[in-house]
């Protein structure tokens, strides 16, 4: 063989392997893209489905919120009737029993609507007298000592306590007994 050929032979083989090195580093670097873009695909769609179980979250929130809002929203209003209500109580307490007249009976009327119109809208009194004592329902703001009554019971109501649905809008305050 001439000269010029080995050397040829030699460039070509040099040649040969320096694409082989270089198609090898290719496909390596290609691999490595790859799965760098892999993960970032599994990390923004990580971020996606966070994204979304967070927006459901809100959503399902505000919706709750809306409905305490609307099963609720009229609470304000119900105890701001409720010191009119005792006072009509109070008219009625004070009243003379021999001679009933035609206004306090007038008052009773009007005291019994006004306990149907918010029981229909679900507002209910709290009279616990002769009950168990409920912390949950009940504010005690004297204990009397009595040997008739069995500890814990709610002996006399001072102020009626109402309830608005599942909520308490205002404890009744009571007289508890203790032995």
């Amino acid at each position: 063989m001439s000269k010029k050929t080995k050397e040829d032979k030699i460039s070509e083989e040099i040649v040969d392997l320096e694409k082989s090195e270089l198609e090898e580093n290719t496909s390596e670097i290609d691999q490595e893209i790859e799965i760098s873009a892999e993960e970032e695909i599994k990390d923004l769609e990580e971020k996606v489905l966070r994204a979304q179980a967070e927006m459901q979250n809100v959503r399902r929130t505000s919706q709750n919120e809306v409905t305490k809002a609307r099963l609720y929203g009229s609470e304000s209003l119900v105890k701001d009737f409720l010191p009119s209500i005792d006072n009509l109580f109070r008219t009625l307490d004070h009243q003379d029993e021999k001679n009933k007249t035609v206004p306090a009976e007038g008052i009773s009327l009007i005291v019994r609507e006004l306990l149907l119109a918010l029981e229909k809208n679900g507002v209910f009194a709290i009279d616990p007298k002769d009950e168990e004592f409920n912390p949950e329902e009940h504010e005690a703001i004297s204990v009397t000592e009595s040997e008739e009554v069995k500890s814990n019971i709610c002996v006399e109501v001072i102020q009626k306590g109402y309830k608005f649905k599942d909520r308490i809008i205002r404890p009744a305050m009571v007289v508890v007994s203790k032995k």
